[in-house]
């Protein structure tokens, strides 16, 4: 395999194993904040149900994933498909077309094994122009989620409190060494509690305390502070119009100024108090995250 896994150093896969955790709006929020902020940002869509689009607004005006599904099945490189999606964010854009890569896929792991590797090389040449790369999957499509793992160097896995997401939590940590291999280093960057209710207190300590539980073994630290609040009005407003939570809220607010403190790795030290409580959350995540892979940088570049 003739890949250069350095150029996949700024990918990181956004994965769970199991639906309704806001793993979509995550990614697409982060992307959306990271790319606002200055970094240059690709999403990669690996999803049949090609959702990204009712989070950015082009709302089916994409290629359904054609282009992906022929650069994973060739090794032909990629490049987006949606390009300008927002200021320095592009898009290559999943749907239906990766339904039946994945059962080929499947089809060719049964066959001859071998397949984590088959997203990382035509993603790497691309991910390598960008700051940061951040794929989106589905939840329940196993060698989709591989490919991702297997193109990604680092992993975030969104939960919400319930035992059953907790559970797969689990489950999609566990596929970490499925798809490592000599070459390829994956490492879990984050975990995110996701749909808490603001109020409720006890029940997000009582969460903390399980997922700590599950992730026995492994970095209790790896649970990230921020969490992100259920807010089923303002995200179905952000569907209907396509518009990323902080678009609503410098809507009212106008420009911010925390934009430049992102970009530049300095503390955050203001978020406007009438901004939406949702795009808050987000603003601080993607701030959490960018800081937590900066820290594993130069640690890395330490011990070199």
């Amino acid at each position: 395999m003739d890949i250069d896994y350095q150029q996949l150093s700024r990918v990181v896969s956004v994965a769970t194993g199991k639906g309704g955790v806001l793993k979509t709006s995550i990614a697409a929020n982060v992307a959306g904040v990271s790319a606002r902020a200055g970094f240059r940002t690709l999403l990669v869509e690996l999803d049949p149900q090609s959702d990204l689009g009712d989070d950015l607004g082009y709302f089916g005006d994409h290629d359904n994933g054609e282009q992906l599904t022929r650069a994973i099945l060739t090794g032909d490189p990629l490049q987006p498909t949606k390009v300008g999606v927002r200021e320095n964010l592009d898009v290559v854009t999943g749907g239906e077309y990766l339904s039946d890569t994945a059962a080929a896929l499947a089809a060719r792991a049964q066959r001859r094994g071998g397949v984590a590797h088959m997203l990382a090389k035509p993603l790497a040449p691309l991910a390598a122009t960008y700051d940061l790369v951040i794929i989106d999957t589905p939840p329940v499509a196993e060698t989709l989620q591989l490919l991702a793992l297997g193109a990604a160097r680092w992993l975030v896995i969104p939960t919400r409190f319930d035992a059953s997401s907790i559970k797969a939590m689990r489950s999609i940590a566990a596929r970490v060494e499925e798809a490592r291999s000599p070459e390829h280093r994956l490492d879990i960057l984050a975990v995110v509690l996701a749909g808490v209710s603001a109020s409720a207190t006890k029940v997000r300590e009582g969460a903390e305390t399980n997922i700590k539980s599950m992730l026995e073994g492994m970095d209790e630290d790896l649970l990230l502070p921020q969490m992100i609040r259920e807010s089923a009005a303002t995200a179905r407003a952000c569907r209907d119009r396509g518009m990323l939570a902080y678009e609503i809220a410098e809507e009212v607010e106008g420009a911010q100024p925390y934009w430049e403190a992102l970009r530049s790795g300095q503390p955050i030290k203001r978020l406007p108090g009438s901004a939406p409580a949702l795009s808050d959350d987000y603003i601080k995540l993607t701030d959490q995250l960018i800081r937590r892979l900066a820290a594993h940088e130069e640690q890395q570049e330490a011990t070199a």
